[in-house]
């Protein structure tokens, strides 16, 4: 799941009810603590519900059932393994695993993995290499989520006498010319629909993956910026100019001024934006509102037919402070194995990271768009966060605030992306490079 950038809201009453069942407390020498993090009551009561069953399955075996909110995971888990009380099973997001990783939190996995006999061809290739690492592997997938999937709206497209998009649609044409189409405007010259948005905070990476450009010079071994690369101004100048030249985006002010506090969401389902760009997650919500007609299509090509987006993914992994590291692991088999995943994928939030689960009607036929198969192909083309300590700093504590003159309309990407870049390398990079 894209829990990302604290994209998912708790349950909490579901939080007290599972907390006050042993929260990190161990009980002798068949209890395994599990800490994990979900995102609504369904796929919360699904995992509680297999954790049951695990132990009926398993005589003897105790499981501790641990939920954090995820915007305290991590400070919890760290917390935790400062005081020498981690849990034994810890839920693991393609995010935090890098921050925990330099922690030394995980336990290598692979000799479990070959003495299980578990064939590692089995998942998408890309959410198990981010979760290995120097010939370790230290968390079993459990999902994968491109953020590529942009939604569309299939009554407006109706209404504006534009053909639903396409896998071979491209920015910036024939995208800007979708969306021209797509924006409307009142009698007075007032915008009362966008064509376009990201769910959350206006984001460039997807046109930057898109366009061959990236954060960094090496996303797994990062030695600098290259937020400079005429690649990335290229893309950077296209977003801002769907903003000020295009006029089919809301700037953060026309959106703030616009949405009267309702998020990106909100505004595809009342139809305030004909396309919205994500990951699969939305689905439920989205099939809430019976009255919403949408499908959906991966992101745009770049301008030289290039494909790419960001992704997110989870999994569990065995902390090192375990101490009965053969029934942690059968536990992550449990939690990770196609039963579970079957249920998981049946809801239409996640999508597997075990490619044949993908491929299964479980995933396929679950509630959703009618074109959702699109993301059986699109982990291919994802592109994960820098791998360094100082990545949350960096795109939050520097990039983000540097960048807020370019989305309000006070300074152009030329201005800033060169000096940003001088600067993030200056402060975080010298020692690399």
């Amino acid at each position: 799941m894209k829990k990302k950038q604290g994209y998912m809201v708790w349950a909490l009453a579901l939080l007290g009810l599972v907390c006050t069942m042993g929260c990190g407390q161990k009980q002798g020498p068949q209890t395994i603590v599990v800490t994990t993090f979900n995102n609504d009551l369904t796929l919360s009561k699904i995992t509680t519900d297999e954790i049951a069953e695990i132990e009926k399955r398993n005589p003897g075996l105790n499981i501790k059932l641990e939920i954090i909110p995820y915007s305290d995971y991590q400070q919890k888990i760290s917390t935790e393994m400062a005081a020498g009380n981690m849990p034994d099973v810890i839920n693991v997001e393609v995010s935090n695993f890098v921050d925990l990783y330099l922690r030394g939190a995980f336990q290598d996995l692979k000799p479990y993995i070959e003495a299980s006999h578990v064939n590692l061809k089995d998942y998408y290739p890309g959410v198990l290499e981010r979760f290995s690492r120097d010939g370790q592997i230290l968390v079993m997938p459990q999902d994968t989520a491109p953020t590529g999937l942009m939604y569309y709206n299939k009554k407006i497209f109706k209404e504006a006498k534009v053909p639903f998009p396409t896998s071979k649609w491209s920015w910036p044409e024939p995208f800007v010319s979708i969306c021209k189409k797509l924006t409307k405007k009142n009698a007075q010259g007032k915008t009362i629909r966008w064509a376009y948005s990201e769910a959350y905070p206006i984001q460039f990476e997807n046109f930057m993956y898109s366009n061959g450009g990236n954060y960094v010079d090496d996303t797994a071994n990062p030695k600098k910026l290259t937020m400079d690369d005429p690649k990335v101004v290229e893309a950077v100048r296209f977003r801002y100019d769907l903003i000020y030249k295009y006029h089919v985006s809301p700037s953060p002010t026309e959106f703030q001024s616009f949405s009267a506090g309702a998020g990106v969401e909100e505004m595809f389902m009342n139809g305030a934006i004909a396309m919205m760009c994500s990951g699969i997650w939305h689905t439920p919500k989205f099939l809430q509102d019976k009255g919403l007609d949408f499908d959906v299509v991966e992101f745009p090509s770049g301008p030289t037919g290039l494909k790419g987006w960001g992704t997110g993914g989870s999994g569990f992994a065995m902390t090192k402070a375990c101490k009965n590291k053969d029934l942690a692991w059968k536990v992550i088999q449990e939690l990770t194995s196609a039963h579970i995943l079957a249920q998981l994928s049946a809801t239409g939030e996640i999508q597997p990271a075990l490619i044949s689960m993908a491929n299964s009607d479980a995933f396929l036929k679950s509630p959703g768009p009618a074109h959702k198969s699109i993301l059986l192909s699109m982990p291919q083309y994802t592109h994960y966060q820098p791998f360094t300590s100082s990545w949350q700093e960096i795109l939050y504590g520097t990039m983000g605030p540097a960048m807020d003159p370019v989305w309000s309309g006070s300074k152009t990407p030329e201005e800033v992306l060169p000096e940003l870049t001088d600067t993030i390398n200056k402060k975080f990079f010298t020692q690399k490079q």
